[in-house]
C-alpha cells in the first residue's frame, strides 16, 4: 500500500516504531505539540532541501509552508503546501515524480510520517507570469492527437525510352498548372517528331505500295 493511500484510508500504526522518535530519545511517547511540530517541520524542511539539490533543482523555485491541520477523528497533524515561485515547464511536467520523491525521502527520516503529515498540495506563486502559456483551445485536452500524412512527391513526366525531349523553358513566376501544361505540350511535341518517317522510310513504304494506275470511273 503506498504512503498517499494509507495516508487518506485511515491506515495506521503505532508511534512506538518511529525512527524518528527513537533518535530523539522519547521512548515511544509523544512529547508536547509544540516540540512536536518544530521537529516535523524541520524534517520537512530539510527532505525538501536536499531533494532539489540532488534533483538539480534550484532551491529558490520551490519551497515549502507548514499548516496545522485537523483529521475528521479530531486529531492534529501538519498540511505541506509546495509553493512554485519559478516557471519551468519541465517542473510542472515532472511535479508528481518529484512530489513521490519527497514522500520518499520524508518516510526515510520517519517511517511513521502517515500518522501526521495529512496532506500536500501545490500551489504557484510566481513572480513573474509573462512566460505562462495561455489555455488552450477546449477541444485539445482531449482530442486525440493524429500524426500528419507525409504529402506525397509529385512526379515529373518525362520521354519516352527512345526520345529525348529538349529543355522546357518555364517563365518565372508561372503556376504549377501552367508549367505541367508547358512539359506535356514538349512530351507530346517530341513523339510527333519521333513518328514522322525519314527518306528512307518513305522509299520503303512507296516499294510497298500497290502496282496500277490511278484511275477515275467513268460512265459506260
Amino acid at each position: 500500500m503506498g504512503f498517499f493511500a494509507r495516508l487518506f484510508g485511515g491506515s495506521r500504526a503505532s508511534a512506538g516504531d518511529s525512527r524518528l522518535y527513537s533518535q530523539l530519545g522519547t521512548g515511544g511517547s509523544k512529547g508536547p505539540l509544540a516540540s512536536e511540530n518544530a521537529t516535523r517541520r524541520e524534517l520537512l524542511r530539510v527532505a525538501l532541501s536536499e531533494t532539489l539539490q540532488r534533483q538539480g533543482i534550484p532551491a529558490s523555485w520551490v519551497t515549502g509552508e507548514i499548516l496545522t491541520a485537523t483529521s475528521r477523528d479530531r486529531e492534529s497533524g501538519i498540511h505541506w503546501r509546495l509553493v512554485v515561485k519559478h516557471w519551468e515547464p519541465q517542473l510542472v511536467l515532472h511535479a508528481v515524480a518529484l512530489q513521490n520523491r519527497l514522500v520518499g525521502r520524508v518516510q526515510m527520516f520517519d517511517p511513521m510520517a502517515e500518522t501526521w503529515l495529512m496532506g500536500i498540495s501545490w500551489q504557484f506563486a510566481l513572480r513573474d507570469e509573462s512566460a505562462c502559456p495561455a489555455l488552450p483551445h477546449p477541444g485539445s485536452w482531449t482530442a486525440e492527437s493524429r500524426p500528419r500524412p507525409p504529402s506525397p512527391s509529385r512526379t515529373v513526366p518525362g520521354g519516352t525510352g527512345d526520345v529525348i525531349a529538349g529543355p522546357v523553358h518555364i517563365p518565372a513566376g508561372a503556376s504549377d498548372v501552367t508549367a505541367d501544361l508547358e512539359r506535356l505540350k514538349a512530351i507530346r511535341d517530341a513523339d510527333v517528331r519521333a513518328q514522322e518517317p525519314t527518306g528512307d522510310e518513305e522509299a520503303a513504304h512507296e516499294a510497298t505500295r500497290p502496282m496500277y494506275m490511278k484511275t477515275e470511273p467513268h460512265k459506260l
